[in-house]
């Protein structure tokens, strides 16, 4: 009696792989001639539930509110023109069209340093600016101590402070021949 090396289970592989491939085939061919035969009706609810998916438009404009930390009223401006006043616990909203540019602003509120800004129109977006007292301004970044007064400006003095060097004493000359 001749013994297989192989398993029994694995005596029979080759086959189950075949009727396995041959049912995925057949199921794949069965969900495709369903489809075929849909009615109307069934694949416009298809299409609307496919446009439900899709995201709606993005709106045409969008809003930018500024506030301040700590909360203070303060003017915002942009370029020379003036886009608002921050009331005091709220935030300035400014509506823009989307994707117009970069607004450059300046915030200014009293007791404070201006505060220099950009805030972007590709979406809705919030800028919370702090405010800074100018006693505390040598705690920003690239703050740079002022260099002490000059009293007299830089111009030059009528009296220098240094006398100049003395000439150097020419070497002595040698004696013409006139005055031997």
């Amino acid at each position: 009696m001749r013994t297989s090396r192989r398993p029994a289970l694995w005596r029979h592989a080759p086959t189950f792989a075949a009727v396995l491939a041959a049912a995925v085939l057949l199921a794949a061919l069965a969900g495709w001639a369903a489809g075929k035969g849909k009615q109307p009706e069934a694949k416009e609810a298809e299409a609307a539930t496919l446009d439900e998916q899709t995201p709606p438009a993005k709106p045409d404009s969008v809003r930018i509110f500024i506030q301040t930390v700590p909360p203070r009223k303060a003017q915002v401006k942009w370029g020379g023109k003036l886009l608002g006043v921050i009331p005091t616990p709220r935030a300035l909203v400014v509506e823009r069209p989307r994707d117009s540019g970069p607004l450059d602003l300046v915030i200014r509120a009293a007791g404070f340093l201006p505060v220099h800004t950009r805030a972007y129109t590709f979406s809705d977006s919030r800028v919370a600016v702090k405010l800074t007292p100018p006693s505390e301004k040598n705690k920003l970044f690239g703050y740079r101590e002022e260099p002490p007064p000059n009293p007299d400006g830089g111009a030059p003095s009528a009296v220098p402070a240094t006398p100049p060097p003395a000439p150097a004493s020419p070497a002595p000359a040698a004696p013409t021949p006139a005055a031997r």
